[in-house]
């Protein structure tokens, strides 16, 4: 009997079993291997040739790159702290306690007590009040015409002050070729300087020195040489002191700002001696001074402490201007015996920039100094560190007087300003 061959639906059932139990398998055959096999599979036909790829452009299809923003700069102000001092004056008591056994000189004791605090500062000013060096026959002399050794500068550089004006009454006692030959000594110690001029040229240059990267504007003016310029060398008044009564303010500190300075600062020698309260001459040319642009006004020639304020004005621009006035920092050091002259004051303000332009004055403060005589020395002395603890030698009479001196002092400057150790 012939066996008959199975239909197509059975023959597609058959394939489709078969397939259904090749892939029920599958899951168990990768497990007992672990990893696929490796081998090729056979080819049924040559390979196919290779078609050309067409570039892939990476910029437009790669992911954007993600930068990290730029943080904005920190802004860091520049400062500078500034002390400044009244007069050094040269009595005749002073050169004699400096004169030593061989005929020298030496003036290092008379700035030691203060070498600390006027050297604390970034930079210190005071007015040298006195001409420097012998001139022709005459000696070394005090009151009324000063004159004083070279050693006195010496000893001035030690202690910390690093700028003089020597625009003061005094400039002219040994004539115009005193004034000639201190303003040349005073450079020859590296003192920066103003006021006083060997020549029109150096008259007419701006003086900006520079601390901290901050170029400062300096300004001195006097406003009398005691009538000694009659008797000079006409030059002492064509270009040799700057004289607060020619001057024009605005042009001045145009002239300074033009060269690079930032802040400008004005040391004016005026007023009335032994006077404790600013008169209208130095109270009018401040506020000419403030609204020309000035920012700081250092005032010296009463000897003694006149008050000090903020001037609140406004600049020809219309802009406010803020400007710190000291009317008058006192005597630094001398032998003056009259009430309150035995007083001065170390003068502290720091500038910070600001970031909107331009500096704000901050931290103002003072330290009263106390010059203490005795029979055999003149010293100056930052005056509170030493209520308690007076130096040796110092009498019980001396201290009361120190101490007095430091609370007058508080009530004429005012509670707006500290009072500072040293």
């Amino acid at each position: 009997m012939k066996r008959r061959s199975p239909g197509p639906w059975r023959r597609c059932c058959a394939a489709l079993f078969a397939l259904l139990l090749c892939l029920s398998m599958f899951p168990w055959a990768l497990a007992a291997g672990d990893v696929l096999p490796t081998e090729e599979p056979l080819r049924t036909s040559a390979p196919a040739a290779p078609t050309a790829t067409p570039p892939v452009d990476r910029a437009c299809r790669a992911w954007p790159t993600m930068e990290a923003p730029t943080p904005e700069p920190r802004f860091s102000p520049r400062t500078a702290t500034i002390r400044a001092v009244g007069d050094l004056m040269m009595h005749k008591k002073q050169l004699d306690i400096a004169r030593q056994p061989d005929g020298t000189y030496s003036f290092d004791e008379q700035y030691a007590f203060v070498v600390g605090s006027l050297s604390s500062a970034d930079y210190t000013i005071g007015n040298l009040e006195t001409t420097v060096g012998p001139v022709g026959k005459e000696g070394f002399s005090g009151y009324p015409r000063f004159n004083a050794p070279e050693a006195m500068l010496e000893a001035v550089k030690d202690s910390g002050i690093d700028f003089l004006t020597l625009a003061n009454n005094h400039m002219l006692d040994r004539y115009f070729d005193g004034m000639v030959q201190t303003v040349s000594l005073v450079e020859k110690h590296g003192f920066d300087f103003g006021g006083a001029n060997r020549s029109q040229a150096e008259m007419d240059a701006p003086n900006v020195v520079e601390v901290n990267g901050i170029k400062l504007g300096m300004l001195c003016y006097a406003q009398h040489t005691n009538g000694m310029e009659r008797h000079s060398s006409v030059r002492a008044k064509e270009y040799g002191i700057n004289y607060l009564g020619k001057a024009d303010f605005a042009a001045d500190v145009k002239k300074l700002r033009d060269a690079g300075a930032e802040v400008v600062i004005a040391i004016p020698h005026w007023g009335a001696e032994y006077e404790r309260q600013p008169g209208t001459y130095a109270l009018t040319m401040a506020r000419r001074m403030a609204e020309a642009g000035v920012d700081v006004i250092l005032g010296s020639h009463p000897h003694v402490v006149q008050p000090v304020r903020f001037l609140e004005v406004k600049l020809p621009s219309g802009e406010a201007h803020r400007t710190l006035v000291a009317y008058s920092l006192g005597n630094f050091i001398s032998n003056m015996s009259r009430p309150f002259t035995d007083m001065g004051i170390i003068l502290e303000f720091t500038l910070v920039e600001k970031g909107t332009g331009g500096f704000s004055i901050e931290d103002v403060g003072y330290v009263p100094v106390y010059c203490w005589r005795s029979g055999k020395s003149i010293q100056s002395l930052p005056a509170p560190k030493y209520l308690d603890s007076p130096p040796a030698g110092m009498s019980s009479t001396r201290v009361s007087q120190m101490r007095s001196g430091c609370q007058a002092l508080q009530k004429l400057i005012g509670s707006g300003f500290p009072q500072w150790t040293e």
